[in-house]
C-alpha cells in the first residue's frame, strides 16, 4: 500500500503532464524531420543521408576541378578530409608547434592537396600537418586544391616532393622507396634513384635499413633522426655478418644517449669480451721464529715474495738468480734430448 508521502510525490511529478505533452507538440518546428521507428524506415532514412553527402562531396569535387582549371583554390570542410597512411612525413612536435602558431596569425599560403574517395570525402595527398594544425586551431574549412593523379602517383608523388624537404629524416626517405618499391616491385634502385634525381648508391644506402634488426627498426620507428643512412650502411653489414645482438645493443645504448652514432658502430663492430679465469692467489708466509721471514705469493705463472727488510731482498737476490740459472738449464737440456729423438 503506497504511503501518504509517496503517493504525494507521484502526484506531483504527473500534474500537468497533458498539458506539457500539448506544449512540447505545439513548440515542435512545422519542418522537423519525424523519427523513423521501424526498421525498414530506418534503413530508408540511412540511405537518403548517404545520398545527400555523396550528392555534397561531388558538389565539392566539381566545384574543386572548376578552381584547378581556373588555378585557384576553394574552402573544404575538415570533417570531408582522411588521411591515408605513408604519405605524412615526420615532424617533430616542436615544429608543429612552430607551424600551428605560424597558421593562428597568418594567411595559409600552400593549399592542402586532396582527392576525392570513392567511399565519399577526400583523402589527403599532402598538408597533413596543416590540416591538423586548423583543426586544433578550431577552424571548419581548410583551403584545397584538387590532385588528379591516381592513388599511386598522389603517394608517390607526396614522397617525392618530401624528400627534397631538408628535414626528411634518412630513415623516412627509406619507408618512401619501400614503399614505392612494394607499389612497383619492378623497380629497381636505379629506376628509383633516377625518378628521385639522386645517385643509385644513395638509394642502397637508404635501402640498407631493411637489413637492420627488426628491434632497431622499432626503435626507429618512433625515432627516425636517430641514425642516418652512413651508419645505419655499417650496422646492416654487421647483421648480415652475424653480429645482430651487438648491433641491437649498440643501438639501446645510442638511444639512451650514452654513446653517439660512430661509438655505436664501433661497439657493434667489437667482440664481446671473454670473462677472464679467475685464479685464486696463494700467499705463504716463512717465519723466523714468531716474525715474518717472507711472504710468498703466487698467482698464475707469478711468483712474487716481499721481505721484511730490504737487506734481506738483496741478500736473496743472488741466491735466487743462482737457483733460477740452474732450473733453466735443466730445462734447455731436456729441450735438446726431446728434439733429437
Amino acid at each position: 500500500m503506497v504511503t501518504n508521502k509517496l503517493k504525494d510525490r507521484l502526484l506531483s511529478r504527473t500534474s500537468n503532464l497533458a498539458e506539457k505533452v500539448d506544449a512540447a507538440v505545439a513548440n515542435r518546428p512545422a519542418d522537423a524531420p519525424a523519427r523513423a521507428n521501424t526498421m525498414p524506415a530506418q534503413l530508408g532514412a540511412f540511405r537518403l543521408e548517404a545520398r545527400e553527402y555523396q550528392e555534397r562531396i561531388q558538389k565539392l569535387t566539381d566545384e574543386l576541378e572548376q578552381a584547378r582549371k581556373a588555378g585557384g583554390a576553394m574552402d573544404v570542410p575538415l570533417a570531408d578530409l582522411h588521411e591515408v597512411p605513408g604519405r605524412r612525413r615526420h615532424k617533430s612536435p616542436e615544429e608543429f608547434a612552430e607551424l600551428r602558431e605560424n597558421l593562428r596569425n597568418n594567411k595559409l599560403i600552400h593549399p592542402v592537396a586532396i582527392r576525392a574517395r570513392l567511399e565519399g570525402g577526400f583523402e589527403i595527398v599532402s598538408g597533413h600537418w596543416r590540416t591538423d594544425a586548423y583543426r586544433e586551431l578550431g577552424r571548419a574549412t581548410i583551403r584545397c586544391v584538387l590532385d588528379e593523379g591516381s592513388e599511386d602517383e598522389a603517394t608517390v608523388g607526396a614522397f617525392y616532393a618530401n624528400l627534397l624537404q631538408s628535414d626528411l629524416t634518412d630513415y623516412e626517405k627509406y619507408l618512401g622507396f619501400k614503399d614505392i618499391h612494394r607499389r612497383f616491385p619492378d623497380a629497381t634502385h636505379t629506376s628509383m634513384a633516377d625518378s628521385a634525381g639522386v645517385s643509385r648508391a644513395a638509394v642502397t644506402k637508404l635501402m640498407s635499413f631493411e637489413h637492420l634488426p627488426q628491434p632497431v627498426l622499432e626503435i626507429l620507428q618512433a625515432r627516425p633522426s636517430l641514425l642516418t643512412a652512413n651508419y645505419g650502411l655499417e650496422l646492416a653489414r654487421l647483421t648480415r655478418e652475424g653480429k645482430a645482438e651487438r648491433v641491437v645493443e649498440a643501438v639501446n645504448q645510442l638511444a639512451a644517449g650514452k654513446i653517439d652514432q660512430t661509438q655505436a658502430v664501433k661497439f657493434a663492430s667489437a667482440d664481446p669480451v671473454k670473462a677472464r679465469p679467475v685464479t685464486n692467489a696463494q700467499t705463504v708466509k716463512i717465519k723466523a721464529g714468531r716474525s715474518v721471514y717472507c711472504s710468498m705469493r703466487t698467482a698464475s705463472k707469478v711468483l712474487r715474495l716481499e721481505f721484511q727488510s730490504e737487506e734481506d731482498a738483496q741478500a736473496v737476490q743472488e741466491e735466487l738468480r743462482a737457483l733460477l740459472e740452474r732450473r733453466a738449464e735443466i730445462v734447455k737440456t731436456a729441450q735438446s734430448s726431446e728434439s733429437e729423438k
